[in-house]
């Protein structure tokens, strides 16, 4: 089939795990026999001109402004549609596949809708609250009864303007896309959805893969002193790289020497500062450090070369692949079970499950494993099955092959 893919941050320029499961599905898609086409945002020349296949990734897209006043926006959405159209009348694909919709132009998803072709999205976070919130709202205003009727007259006027510059591409009032099918990667990022009011009552659970020879397991007998443990994490308050910063102060005052590696890219520089001040104010800075984002190839040597990966995010949606990777390495998960990875960690089975913020739990776990070390052995074995048969990305790919297929048929 001819598969027209849109997306934000397609690697090599990208921010995580999720950027990189979209490369790893359309790579297998492609590998399967698909004519598959992608559109992404802009990036620098630079890292276009890396591209192994770049007549196939095509960076024309402009991200959502952050600021900006709404004409500005309006027409910077007019070029992008007039450009997707342009692509999808060259390309003719048979459906639309998106992912990673929210960094871009709002009006992507209602012009699509329009389209009549079957659309699948991958929901991997938040993007589709964020979509059903707006339509009930409309594009570029919210909807407020308690507008004057100026106020209310000029929002129309500025909608029929967008609908008329753009040649009728933009539609400010649109209904949910009933051609649209939906799979999450993990029940709680489905239930999460639902509980916030998104129409998704008919969607999939596909659980996230990866792939395993990316990630080779290192059998381990005992955990090392000092302990490594290790955080891959965007730095930012909801992912709780604070609560590693106090493991690492919880196992000292126990009498265990720990080294903290958190790695990822800085997303909050408030929180940043709040992790330094703390780590200082401790008298962790010799045992904590932190390093920005990586490649996957020194992320996997990373793992095995840690004892824990330590997982402390407190995000409700999405599926991270950051405990699959560690599973499949070799490195001992705890975990609060936030995005997903209750859902791939088997307490006491593969890994740990503590309640959020529960330092001192999760150095209990740390001190039974230095005293069995049998124990944390089978748990890796263990763990490294579980990805091995439950997590795999050649498992993952085909059976969003096999939705994309049914859904065509």
């Amino acid at each position: 089939m001819r598969i027209l893919a849109i997306t934000a941050f397609y690697p090599p320029f990208h921010h995580g795990g999720y950027e990189l499961r979209c490369k790893d599905v359309l790579d297998g898609l492609r590998k399967k026999g698909h004519e598959i086409c992608i559109i992404t945002n802009q990036v620098a020349s630079k890292i276009s001109s890396e591209e192994k296949e770049p007549f196939s990734v095509l960076r024309i897209l402009s991200l959502k402004p952050s600021g900006g006043n709404v004409f500005s926006r309006i027409h910077s959405d007019k070029q992008d549609l007039k450009k997707i159209e342009k692509i999808i009348d060259s390309f003719q694909p048979d459906l639309f596949y998106l992912w990673h919709m929210q960094n871009l132009s709002d009006p992507i998803l209602p012009y699509l809708a329009g389209k009549y072709l079957p659309i699948v999205y991958d929901e991997g976070g938040t993007g589709l609250i964020y979509f059903a919130r707006l339509q009930k709202r409309g594009l570029y205003f919210y909807k407020n009864d308690l507008d004057s009727f100026l106020k209310r007259w000029l929002k129309q006027g500025i909608k029929k303007y967008a609908h008329l510059i753009s040649g009728g591409r933009i539609l400010p009032d649109w209904d949910w896309p009933l051609q649209m099918r939906v799979y999450f990667n993990s029940q709680s990022n489905l239930k999460h959805a639902l509980e916030m009011g998104v129409p998704v009552h008919d969607s999939l659970v596909i659980p996230s893969g990866i792939d395993i020879s990316k990630f080779p397991f290192k059998a381990r007998t005992h955990i090392q002193s000092p302990v490594k443990i290790v955080i891959p994490a965007r730095i930012k308050a909801q992912k709780g790289c604070l609560d590693g910063v106090l493991l690492v102060n919880e196992l000292r005052r126990k009498n265990i020497p720990a080294q903290l590696l958190i790695i990822g890219e800085v997303q909050s520089r408030t929180y940043y500062d709040e992790l330094v001040k703390l780590t200082e104010g401790l008298g962790l800075s010799n045992s904590v450090n932190i390093k920005p984002m990586t490649s996957q190839a020194e992320l996997s040597a990373i793992y095995r070369d840690a004892d824990i990966c330590f997982f402390p995010s407190y995000f409700k949606s999405g599926f991270s692949r950051v405990p699959l990777e560690a599973m499949a390495s070799g490195c001992l998960v705890i975990t609060y079970g936030n995005e997903g990875s209750g859902e791939s960690v088997t307490s006491g089975v593969s890994g740990f499950i503590v309640n959020e913020g529960d330092v001192k739990g999760a150095v209990g776990w740390i001190e039974k494993m230095l005293i069995e070390p049998t124990n944390f052995s089978e748990l890796l074995r263990v763990a490294r099955k579980e990805v091995e048969e439950n997590f795999n990305n050649e498992k993952y790919v085909d059976s969003i092959n096999a939705l994309l297929l049914n859904i065509l048929a």
